[in-house]
């Protein structure tokens, strides 16, 4: 393969610029992955107003209501007596009723006739007056955890303000009548009685004593609450459900904002508009730092692999030979890949050379149990050649030939820019059908940018739950403008996938071998 003179042009159009997705399909995809999170906040939050409801003191509330009637303004026979005057606002007769009743005094009062033992002022607190919209009446709402009590303190409470409004004003007749009699003696016989003289006064405010505040009457009784005011178990429940879905759903979204990580694979479409080759199975409890060998991994993966196999030949066709595997990050599952792929094109009868670049993070060897005493860092200093690096392990078969960082490798790292891995690339094409490169993640080790321009193609590996979406982000962008169009993206840990015995082993057979070191 000739070493072409310049970096390909960029291709772009596969590189959407950032855009934040929006709409209802993927406001349902947020709910639908995160329906644990919505279903758990929306259990907890009906659990806390079930408890509410059942351990909660009961309250019930009672309500008497006083009827305001205002004394007409400039009316001799109620002037300065402090009664409830009318005015050209009716809203502000009944407020200014309401703060009038509302007194220390008159809780006092209805504490003492009913004969409690709580202070005046908890009477006080346990009752609320409100004016009634509309209208000249007044409610005293009484609060107390039994019916009965509700009823009677609202009661009480209503007739003890109507009359400490009474006493009230009965004190201030009092006090007005006898000055008025004083001035009245002073007037001639003639002038002492009759219409508009002071002994009309007199006799006005004497009736007025005999009788209750004109203006403060109770316009109706409280009635025996037939059941608690609160707690209302069933509107807690209710209440508790959509205060856990709105929570839920509010959480779900936050933590979608939040969550760096790949969840799904309509995000990688977002990030880039190529093909996504295969889904690969992603076994949690075979998740380490060492790569899966294929003796250790279940048939259907295998397939994966293979599947990976066929989709990359056809997006790149038989021309283009050599193929890096790369990630945005390392334990994204690239050397896995890797591995496999070098295996599955080996299993298919062609020649295959698996080249580890990373050089910093070796783990190949460990992987399927060699030591290497010649590898690449041997090759590109010229301590040894290139076929003779080359060896192969018993279980892989004789078609898969490794070539792996060797002891003192990471110091070359910078070799990897060099024309000298150039021509390892062109060398082992020659040797093999296909050259499988294992590269560091581009985005942490940028000296193999110029490897991913010298082979004729690049697999992007994303994992879900594991890559971070800025690091794919950066990724994209470091190829495109290194002139990388990649072929596409293999997908590990696939939402998609569907379990099946059809790539099961038939019985008395086995998917594992026995590694060998050499």
């Amino acid at each position: 393969m000739a070493a072409p003179e310049a970096p390909r042009p960029a291709t772009v159009a596969w590189l959407p610029p950032r855009t934040e997705s929006q709409g209802f399909v993927r406001y349902l995809a947020t709910v639908r992955e995160r329906w644990w999170l919505i279903l758990a906040v929306t259990v907890i939050a009906t659990l806390v107003a079930g408890v509410y409801a059942t351990k909660t003191a009961k309250v019930y509330k009672a309500e008497a209501d006083v009827l305001i009637t205002p004394a007409v303004q400039g009316d001799a026979a109620t002037s300065g007596l402090g009664l409830v005057t009318e005015s050209s606002d009716p809203t502000q007769v009944t407020t200014t009723a309401a703060r009038i009743l509302y007194t220390s005094p008159v809780a006092a009062l209805a504490r003492q006739r009913l004969h409690l033992s709580a202070s005046a002022d908890d009477i006080q607190s346990r009752i609320t007056i409100e004016p009634i919209a509309q209208s000249n009446l007044v409610a005293v709402i009484a609060s107390a955890p039994t019916a009965l009590g509700a009823q009677q303190l609202a009661n009480s409470y209503a007739q003890a303000a109507v009359d400490r409004r009474t006493s009230i004003l009965h004190t201030e007749i009092d006090s007005l009548i006898p000055s008025l009699q004083r001035r009245q003696a002073t007037l001639p016989p003639d002038e002492r009685t009759g219409s508009g003289t002071l002994g009309e006064r007199i006799a006005d405010l004497q009736a007025l004593r005999a009788g209750s505040d004109p203006t403060v009457r109770i316009a109706s009784r409280p009635e025996l609450p037939a059941s608690p005011a609160s707690p209302k178990p069933k509107l807690a429940l209710a209440a508790g459900i959509l205060a856990g879905l709105i929570l839920g759903l509010g959480a779900a979204f936050a933590s979608q904002s939040l969550d760096p990580r790949l969840r799904r694979e309509d995000q990688l479409r977002d990030l880039f508009r190529l093909p996504l080759l295969a889904r690969i199975p992603d076994r949690r409890s075979q998740r380490g730092s060492t790569p899966l060998s294929p003796a250790v991994l279940q048939p259907d993966t295998l397939e994966a692999y293979r599947t990976l196999r066929s989709t990359l030949t056809a997006a790149i066709g038989d021309d283009r030979r050599s193929i890096l595997v790369t990630s945005s990050a390392a334990g994204e599952g690239k050397t896995t890949t890797a591995l496999n792929l070098a295996y599955a094109f080996a299993q298919a009868g062609h020649d295959v050379i698996l080249i580890e670049a990373d050089l910093r993070r070796p783990t190949i060897a460990s992987a399927i149990g060699v030591r290497p005493v010649e590898g690449l860092g041997s090759v590109l200093i010229g301590e040894s050649r290139l076929t003779d690096a080359l060896f192969t392990v018993p279980e892989f078969g004789d078609r898969l030939d490794f070539l792996l960082a060797d002891r003192g490798a990471a110091a070359l790292v910078d070799r990897l820019s060099l024309p000298a891995v150039h021509q390892l690339v062109d060398d082992a094409c020659r040797l093999a059908d296909y050259v499988i490169i294992d590269s560091p993640p581009l985005t942490e080790v940028v000296d193999a940018l110029q490897l991913a321009q010298r082979v004729d193609a690049v697999l992007m590996i994303a994992r879900l739950g594991v890559s971070r979406l800025n690091r794919l982000a950066d990724l994209g962008e470091m190829l495109a403008q290194g002139g990388i169009a990649p072929a596409g993206v293999a997908v590990l840990g696939s939402e998609k996938i569907i379990e099946s015995s059809y790539y099961q082993m038939p019985a008395g057979s086995s998917a594992k071998v026995t590694k060998t070191v050499s």
